[in-house]
């Protein structure tokens, strides 16, 4: 069924403008920039721009919208079973199905798109038509990231049982096309096999250090293990220096590097649980593991943004056992961290039987984020300076929780 753009348009509740109006703080680059983000509303794909928000689709299934890094375009799945990619252009308002697949990701520099389905890695580019398979790349694909200029992508292979017993080991390749177009494959490297003090069966995608050196990310063993525990890579651009930086959740999100500085952050600790044993930790320097630990004793540090290279906003919550009851669980807050001194101050002031999660900083230096709870949640904003922030996004559909931890990149992108 063929998605239409509807054209109805609402407006927010509270409007955008009052906020922009609210606080103190010296102006910012970017500030007077419409803000805008694509979100979901009762599983329907909608758009926000400054106080207008309207739907994009009506009594659909929809899942991780993501814009290009220009704002041009937005992708998008949609059914819930068997996940469709759909692309959205910003000038038009034209949609246009690329195929079936569960893990997209846009180049850092053109429109084009990489398709992961099932095991099989195409590219295509979103302003063309909807066949991909002559762009067909590699087979047995586990994850992938674009490499930081476009030109190619770095991927690691699936799982894979071997003949005589055990994983194989996980190869990673860097795919590139060449002067005639054609796409090339070669190995990169090949992760350890298992072993009493290492196991993996897949990876999580790659991150860059700002200057090129490093790139880190998640080694993961089997499902049941890695709910658990997993391995925070640090490996050399030349592929000759392998560091195992600590044990983590395998959330995507929970380990970034600053800016400029090129220090990894990172939430450190294992269980499955989010209210507990989870540690804001710096790596300052790779080669002697050298970590600080940001986190106060009796508290649990989830969600994470940098502020710059000298700070970093967290979501933060008093530290806890997991209880099935909601009404017991502890909720958190976001939380200032000066990153040399360890000084921290409370951004927001929360409401009872609601967190605030997902700290993103916008293109005009306000800070957004998801306040949750009682089954409901809301986009806020929050100026520099603020005493409190004001609803953006209401009725965001709430993403799925695991453990006190949920995905919200499931139902909220923001153009930045």
């Amino acid at each position: 069924m063929k998605i239409k753009l509807t054209g109805i348009i609402v407006a927010a509740a509270v409007s955008v403008q009052m906020i922009m109006a609210t606080g103190a703080g010296a102006a910012t680059e970017g500030e007077g920039e419409a803000l805008r983000a694509a979100f979901v509303r009762n599983n329907d794909l909608w758009l926000a721009a400054d106080e207008v928000q309207k739907p994009l689709t009506k009594e659909e299934y929809i899942r991780y919208p993501q814009w290009s890094d220009d704002g041009k375009w937005m992708t998008f799945l949609r059914d819930e079973n068997r996940p469709e990619v759909w692309t959205y252009e910003a000038a038009t308002g034209g949609m246009r199905k690329l195929g079936e697949g569960s893990n997209v990701k846009w180049a850092p520099n053109s429109n084009r798109l990489a398709i992961l389905s099932g095991r099989t890695l195409s590219v295509v580019s979103a302003d063309r038509p909807s066949d991909h398979s002559q762009d067909r790349l590699m087979d047995n694909v586990g994850e992938f990231s674009w490499l930081p200029d476009g030109s190619g992508l770095l991927v690691s292979t699936a799982p894979e049982l071997q003949p005589e017993g055990g994983w194989a080991p996980i190869e990673l390749y860097v795919l590139k096309p060449d002067s005639a177009g054609a796409w090339t494959k070669q190995l990169f490297y090949r992760l350890p096999g298992q072993s009493d003090d290492f196991f993996a069966i897949q990876t999580s995608p790659f991150k860059w250090s700002p200057d090129g050196r490093w790139i880190a990310f998640i080694a993961k063993p089997t499902a049941s293990l890695s709910s658990d525990a997993n391995t925070l890579i640090l490996l050399s651009s030349d592929g000759q220096s392998f560091v195992k930086a600590g044990q983590m959740l395998g959330y995507t999100d929970w380990f970034q590097w600053s800016p400029t500085s090129g220090k990894l952050a990172f939430v450190e600790g294992i269980g499955r649980e989010a209210s507990s044993n989870k540690k804001l930790t710096i790596l300052e320097d790779i080669a002697a593991l050298k970590k600080h630990v940001l986190t106060p004793a009796g508290y649990a540090d989830n969600d994470f943004t940098w502020d710059r290279d000298e700070a970093i906003i967290v979501s933060r919550r008093k530290e806890a056992a997991w209880s099935s009851d909601e009404e017991d669980r502890t909720l958190p807050l976001l939380t200032r961290v000066n990153v040399r001194t360890g000084q921290h101050k409370n951004l927001t002031r929360g409401m009872d039987g609601y967190g605030d999660y997902a700290p993103t900083i916008m293109n005009n230096g306000m800070l957004a984020f998801v306040q949750s709870g009682q089954g409901s949640a809301e986009v806020k904003l929050l100026k520099e300076g603020a005493r409190r922030s004001l609803s953006w996004i209401p009725k965001l559909t709430v993403a799925q929780d695991y453990y006190g931890r949920a995905n919200w990149s499931e139902v909220i992108d923001y153009v930045q």
